[in-house]
């Protein structure tokens, strides 16, 4: 919902609003993750407690190229930014809640089959599902910040299939993306296959999340550092042109 909000209205600059963004990124990224972590430190869990508190950096950093992004769709020419509104913003971000409300009606399911919900019965699939909507929701942002800059900015850094199959005329930061959608890619069909499995929590959810959900936050990273960089280099090279004129 965070990144729906963020990019619903990228022409609005009033402070009033910018108030409003940092407070509901505050309230995801800070007082849950700190509560989260408490909770897990409190259960004798120091793993997933110190983890919590190791996102929050990871969730400044996606926030604030979010905050870029969005000034650069602002710019954007008005058919492009309707489309972006409507068929980006809209329609991905409707059909990403969707998905992830599976995940949650899976764990869901599970505790009303266990009939409690502190037995531990459904570790597996409330931590399985959390993973998997984390995925969801970053490929999701990926996807439509690449929607934030022009479309020769788009055509510039997209990848062509034939490419991907040949593995030639790939630049450096698309074979490391590339490299992290792999292990994502791993990890989440071992979450997929955990998904609705009961009994003793199984460690290895946790630390396969961990490094799925790593990669594709780097993953992102790179993708909207590589957005803002080629927009940039465009907006000089038509001021050259410009001056040169």
């Amino acid at each position: 919902s965070i990144v729906m909000v963020v990019f619903y209205k990228p022409k609005r600059t009033d402070a009033g609003y910018k108030r409003f963004l940092y407070f509901h990124f505050f309230t995801f990224a800070v007082v849950s993750e700190v509560a989260a972590a408490l909770g897990d430190f409190r259960t004798d869990q120091p793993f997933k407690g110190w983890f919590c508190i190791l996102r929050i950096p990871l969730w400044c950093l996606l926030f604030w190229l979010l905050l870029k992004l969005r000034a650069s769709a602002a710019k954007l020419p008005p058919q492009e930014l309707s489309d972006f509104l409507c068929q980006t913003v809209l329609v991905k971000g409707t059909a990403a809640m969707g998905t992830m409300l599976f995940f949650s009606f899976e764990t869901v399911s599970c505790f009303i089959s266990q009939n409690s919900l502190s037995n531990g019965q459904c570790s597996n699939t409330s931590n399985a599902a959390a993973f998997l909507s984390m995925y969801l929701a970053i490929l999701t942002t990926m996807s439509i910040a690449s929607k934030t800059v022009p479309k020769s900015v788009q055509r510039e850094t997209a990848v062509e299939l034939s490419s991907i199959a040949s593995l030639k005329g790939l630049k450096w930061w698309q074979r490391i993306q590339g490299g992290l959608i792999t292990i994502t890619a791993m990890a989440s069909m071992y979450l997929l296959s955990v998904l609705g499995v009961e009994g003793k929590e199984k460690r290895m959810i946790y630390f396969l999340g961990a490094i799925g959900g790593l990669s594709v936050g780097f993953t992102f990273i790179i993708n909207a550092s590589m957005l803002i960089r080629t927009r940039n280099e465009h907006k000089e090279a038509r001021s050259k042109n410009v001056r040169s004129k």
